[in-house]
């Protein structure tokens, strides 16, 4: 029993300590500024360090965040020039027979004054391979007894039932619908009767009087008749 106890009163012990040191943790003891550092101590095995560098600073441990190439650039464009690419074009760019690229040194500047194009789009996926005929799998010996309705057959053969089914319609191919007859032409007009032409033929010398009249060097219809029953006496 007093084993027990003992062993009990060693455990709350450690347990102790084991707060104690949680408690007195300091990240930035013993490290220089700007050493690296951890919130969490490497005794607790309950928390959870985040993945962002910290470093000590002014005795405290401190996040600091990573430049990223969107910094690099707005950086770098206010301090480079890039005047240089007239006598060095950047790679893929247009240049004279004399010229040299310029050389990717992996610098801020040349990223840049030489920006690299974004990559190209994948190339589309292949069109699948068309889809083979269907083939019945019983043949289409069948027709030989049931023909396909609208084909020939024999008088005492019947034509076979489209049921629908893909061997059917594999057997029994339907003809495209036929197109629609061309409507009748227009009938023909009928002939003019004759009161119509008669009548036709006075308006047409009535409208032509007047210049008859003039070609014959008479004045009215009357002198032309004078002149008629004359020449005729």
């Amino acid at each position: 029993m007093l084993r027990l106890s003992a062993c009990i009163i060693a455990i709350a012990a450690c347990e102790l300590a084991a707060a104690r040191g949680l408690e007195e943790y300091e990240p930035c003891l013993d490290k220089a500024e700007g050493d690296s550092c951890t919130l969490c101590s490497p005794s607790d095995v309950d928390c959870i360090e985040t993945m962002m560098l910290k470093v000590c600073v002014a005795g405290e441990c401190t996040g600091v965040s990573t430049p990223t190439d969107d910094d690099e650039e707005e950086e770098a464009a206010g301090t480079c020039e890039c005047g240089w690419t007239s006598t060095y074009p950047c790679p893929g760019t247009p240049r004279r027979w004399w010229q040299r690229f310029a050389a990717d040194d992996g610098s801020a500047c040349f990223n840049y004054c030489c920006p690299k194009p974004p990559p190209s789009a994948p190339p589309a996926p292949p069109a699948p391979p068309p889809t083979p005929p269907f083939v019945c799998e019983t043949g289409c010996a069948w027709t030989d007894l049931h023909p396909c309705p609208g084909t020939p057959k024999k008088f005492w053969q019947t034509y076979a039932t489209d049921d629908g089914t893909d061997c059917f319609n594999a057997c029994c191919p339907k003809s495209p619908p036929s197109p629609p007859a061309p409507p009748p032409p227009p009938a023909p007009a009928p002939p003019p009767s004759i009161a119509v032409s008669l009548l036709a033929l006075i308006q047409a010398v009535f409208r032509d009087l007047p210049g008859l009249l003039e070609a014959l060097g008479v004045g009215s219809a009357a002198e032309a008749v004078a002149l008629v029953t004359q020449s005729c006496s």
